[in-house]
This record gives C-alpha cells, structure tokens and sequence, in this order.
C-alpha cells in the first residue's frame, strides 16, 4: 500500500517525469511519446503517454513548469526509497509490483544538475553549470547545451575536460547534430549501440569523425515541444551505459521547464508581449496575423497624420505691474503692518523704519538753528552787516538740514502708493533687523490686473510667436483651464536650476475669480498641426542634426 500511495504521488507532483524500471531502455522511446504511440515496448521500462488510448487508462502528463525544487527532491526521495515500479499500460487500473529497493547512484547528480540550473541567474549561466556537472560527472571530453532558436539549435554552453580543441559556439556540426535529434525527438547514440536502431545519424557521424569521440544527444522538451538538446562527447572506445542514459534524459526533463522559463524572461520585449497574448503552445494563426498586420497599418497611419501640436511649459501668475518698497536708509525695521497676501489701500502705512537718531538729530539742528537766529539779531542791533550776513546763512544751512531730515523721516514710513496686494516681504519676524538703503522690503501688485509668465524651453521657442493661442491650468485651480493669447516673446534666456528657458508673457482672456499672483502651473500652447510621428521624435531630431553639425560640419 505504501508503494502504490508513493506512486500515485508521483503522477500528481511530477507528472513530467517518467517510471522507470530496471529493465534495459531503449533510445527510440522518446520517439515513440513524440510520435504518440499506445505504448512503448515492455522492455523499455517507463510509460509513454498514449493520447488515443481509454480514458481510464493511467497516464503520464508533463506539467508546464517546475513549480519549485522542493518537489524534485520529493519525488526522488520516494524513488529512492520505493524501488523501481512498473505500470501495466493495458489494464484498466494500475497495479504496481515493488521490487527489491535498489539505490541509484545518478539522483544525486540529479539534484546538483537541478539546483544550479535554479540557482542560476541568466540562461547562459544555468546552461554553462549544467554543462560543467555532466562533464564532470561522466568524465566526459565535452559537454555542449543548445536551444531551438527560430526553428533551428543554437548552442549557448559548453564545458570541456579532456578536449584538444575548444568548441566554438558556432560550431554548424554540433548544431547539425542537435538538430538531428530534436528533429527525431529520440535520443541518438553514435556509434549505435543497438543493431536494430532506426535513428538517422549522419549529423553524428560527421561529427563523430572529426573530434574521434563517441556521440549522445538528448532532446530537452517542454511540454510536448523540443527547446533544445544536450550533446555529449565521450571517448571513442566509452560506452554509454542504461543508467547514464537514464539519468541525463531525466536530467534533461527536469532541465527542459527551467530553460523555457528563462527564456522566456529574456526575450524581447515584443516576444514576451506576444507569448503573453498567444495561448500556450499555439502557434499565431493566419487570421491572427492579418489582425496584427493590420493594426500595425493602423497605427502606422495615425503616427502620419496630421494632429494639432501644443508645447508644454511650466507658468506663473505675476501682476500686470509690480511694484518694489524699498528702505530709503539705512537702519532698522522697527514695525512691519502687513504681510505677504494682505490687500492694501493707496497711503496705508506698511512698514515703519527706527527714526530716533533722525529725531535727535533734528533736534540737534533745531538748537543750531535758534543759535543762528539769536547771532542774526544781535548783529543787528549792532548793525554789524558782517555778523548778519554770516549768521544769516548759517541759519539756512541748519534750516536746510532740518528740512532733509524732515523728508527722511516722512520716507521712514513706507507707505502703499496704489490699491494692490502684498506678494512678498513676510516682516513679522524681522522687527529690528537692519537694513541698508537700497534693500528690496516688500513687493506689491494691482489686484485683478494679472499677466502669465511661461518659461519655454529654448529648443522649443522656435515655434511661439506673439499672438498664439493656449490654455493655463494652475495648481491650485487644475479643473479650470483658462484661455490666454501670447502678448510677446523675451529677447533673453534666463538659466534657473539647470534648465535654459525664454520667458514669454501673455494675456489672460478671463482671469478666474480665484486667480492669484505667484500661482503656478502648466500652460499649452498652440503651435499649428504636424504628424504624430514629428512629434514624438522632433526632440531626438534636433538632437541629431545638432550632432551631425558638430561633428561633420553638415
């Protein structure tokens, strides 16, 4: 009972692989599961699949994929432990008969071989390590991996011990041969150890008289399709033997889920895209390719036509006029009444600057003065002309000081010369700062008298010109866009964080009510119709014409 529990075990974890017995095998019996045939013969020791036969009767399916190495080293362990099995194929039910438990000295290599084809990180990797594990393991001259590439082998690895001569990957013999047997779906063992073979063996032969090496090539399938073949070269007067053909066609079983996955995940991205659409194992049918071809015509056509082409730049909402408070003197903030945001009206005090040395000093002045104004009296009851004429003048130097300081500190209080709103200048926090004449204090701007500023890339500036028409969608409003014609195009290009642009200004047709200065967003604007095709590649034509120049002077 244990036998048949482990058994029925094996069909369902991996069905892929084959019960084998201890009876001689045959090579054609991979031609015959090919070719479909009820059954193979007795002797051969393992079950074929048998696609015409009663429903009832057991099969051996081969699963798409390896779904992980846990279930490789579950199924040998129990093909270690529960012997060699037979399945009768003509009876109804499956009767098993255990015999004495025989340990195989390959499932070892089995495992290796399988755990660096997973373990692997490219298919040239996995092919490479399973070439130099066989090599190493039957003392071979050579061990070669090959792929079914375009209908054809293409050999991707190779591992040598003993061989004079490096294999070239563009060997044609060694594909020739692989081809030869991918194409019989049979293993072919040249010289032939079996009389009564019918496999064809001229690839080998060829070959076999050029290296002086005797020949085996295994088929690797997936599913039921060929994807490749493992080659052997042995020494001429070796023999392959049962057990080791045994183990490299289960080698190869095991090998043939993990190469079609790696291939699968290296491919194009195209092939993948239509392996992913096409059914698994089916080839594009005629009717599939003509859709295909005619969606290609398709979109090749709407590349071609002509569609409206906009460009798109970051914009900024700025005042229509702008205007700088500055400090008129140096020294020090000494009150700040508005911030950035805060709407103003026109004479609104805004900020006013520390004026206790300009009080001091007029006082000063005003002491002068009084001075001059008592030297200008008694020089005049003494009627002393001189005196009078030189306290009079410095009474109007003192006046005139007076008359200065009186402006300064009138100017130390800035106030807001026009209705508008407050951009910048957030003063709060810098009560007693100094400043120095000259400094830029706050930035004001008329309310609802707005203009957009867009920073066009410089390759693009070419196709803008005054009066385009475009759309601006702002951050703070994305769901209304609002139409703007180009007023004019600045003669200059501004570099601002790694990027070149040109300022354009234009007009906004319908500000909305919620529109602000120092908003910002996208804006598109309208630059005429070009196929779709121009488009997507005029960057990378600019590009290369600027190249060309370069280089060639074209």
């Amino acid at each position: 009972m244990m036998a048949m529990n482990d058994g029925m075990w094996l069909s369902d974890h991996a069905p892929g692989l084959k019960v084998l017995g201890a009876a001689s095998r045959q090579p054609s019996c991979l031609h015959s599961a090919r070719n479909g045939a009820d059954n193979c013969s007795p002797d051969a020791g393992h079950v074929a699949p048998n696609r015409a036969a009663d429903s009832a009767r057991p099969k051996v399916v081969r699963s798409r994929r390896i779904k992980c190495a846990r279930c490789v080293f579950r199924w040998c362990s129990v093909h270690a432990t529960i012997g060699q099995h037979r399945i009768q194929p003509n009876t109804a039910r499956c009767s098993m008969t255990q015999t004495t438990p025989r340990h195989n000295p390959h499932l070892s290599l089995v495992l290796r071989s399988q755990a660096k084809l997973l373990s692997a990180r490219s298919l040239q990797e996995a092919a490479t390590a399973l070439a130099n594990e066989l090599a190493t393991a039957f003392s071979l001259r050579a061990a070669c991996v090959g792929v079914v590439t375009d209908g054809s082998a293409r050999l991707i690895a190779t591992a040598h011990l003993a061989a004079p001569d490096k294999r070239d990957l563009n060997d044609p013999l060694v594909t020739a041969a692989m081809d030869e047997a991918i194409d019989q779906a049979a293993v072919v063992v040249f010289p032939e150890q079996n009389a009564a073979g019918l496999n064809v063996t001229r690839a080998h032969q060829m070959l076999a008289r050029r290296s002086g090496t005797a020949l085996c090539t295994v088929p690797i399938l997936a599913e039921t399709s060929p994807i490749g073949a493992l080659l052997l070269e042995h020494e001429p007067d070796a023999v392959f033997s049962a057990e080791m053909l045994e183990a490299v066609e289960q080698i190869a079983a095991l090998a043939g889920p993990v190469i079609e996955l790696r291939q699968r995940a290296e491919a194009p991205v195209l092939q993948r895209v239509g392996n992913a659409l096409r059914p698994p194992g089916k080839a594009p049918a005629p009717r599939t390719r003509l859709l295909g071809l005619a969606a290609a015509v398709l979109v090749l056509a709407a590349l071609l036509v002509p569609l409206p082409h906009t460009l798109t730049a970051d914009a900024r909402i700025e005042g229509e006029i702008q205007r700088a408070m500055v400090a008129p003197v140096d020294g020090f903030i000494e009150k700040a009444f508005v911030r950035p945001g805060d709407v103003v009206e026109q004479g609104q005090t805004l900020v006013r600057l520390a004026d206790r040395e300009l009080q001091l000093e007029r006082r000063k002045l005003e002491s002068e003065l009084a001075q001059h104004d008592n030297a200008f009296a008694a020089a005049q009851s003494e009627a002393d002309r001189g005196k009078m004429v030189l306290a009079h003048a410095r009474g109007e130097e003192s006046g005139a000081r007076i008359a200065l300081i009186d402006h300064q500190l009138e100017r130390s209080l800035i106030r807001a010369p026009m209705d508008s709103v407050v951009l910048t200048g957030n003063l709060d926090q810098a009560e007693g700062t100094p400043v120095q004449r000259g400094d830029v204090l706050l930035v004001l701007a008329p309310q609802a008298r707005y203009r957009l500023m867009i920073e066009v890339d410089e390759r693009d500036i070419a196709r803008v010109a005054a009066g385009a028409a475009g759309q601006v969608a702002l951050s703070a409003l994305p769901d209304t866009a609002m139409r703007f014609t180009v007023q004019r195009v600045m003669p200059v290009t501004t570099d601002r964080d790694g990027r070149h642009f040109v300022e354009v200004e234009a007009q906004l047709d319908a500000p909305a009510a919620a529109t602000q200065p120092g908003m910002r967003g996208y804006a598109r604007i309208e630059s005429g119709t070009s196929p779709l095709l121009s488009q997507l590649t005029r960057r990378l034509r600019g590009w290369f014409e600027l190249q060309i120049w370069a280089w060639l002077g074209l």
